[in-house]
């Protein structure tokens, strides 16, 4: 990804999104009304993402990212970093 200077290389640089295009789909986020009524969601490029089910280049939602044994294991494992503890069903 990067010359022997630490510089990106001129094809991974040109693959980038400029900083409004990074920020476009948190703002999307931010104010679309058609997320009003759901919630636990993978957004990308300004959309709801499909699921990934290509290659590990592909986009969208990655499956793993919805197998619920693993969210409850980061969530346990969140609350013990923290030290916080957040009563939800």
């Amino acid at each position: 990804m990067c010359d022997s200077n630490g510089k990106l290389l001129p094809e991974i640089a040109a693959s980038l999104k400029t900083i409004p295009q990074g920020a476009a789909t948190t703002v999307w986020c931010a104010t679309s009304p058609m997320l009003n009524t759901i919630g636990g969601v993978y957004c990308e490029d300004a959309d709801i993402a499909e699921i990934a089910l290509g290659t590990t280049n592909s986009t969208g939602v990655k499956p793993y990212s919805l197998d619920e044994t693993n969210a409850k294991h980061l969530w346990t494992l969140s609350e013990k970093m923290t030290g916080l503890t957040f009563n939800v069903d």
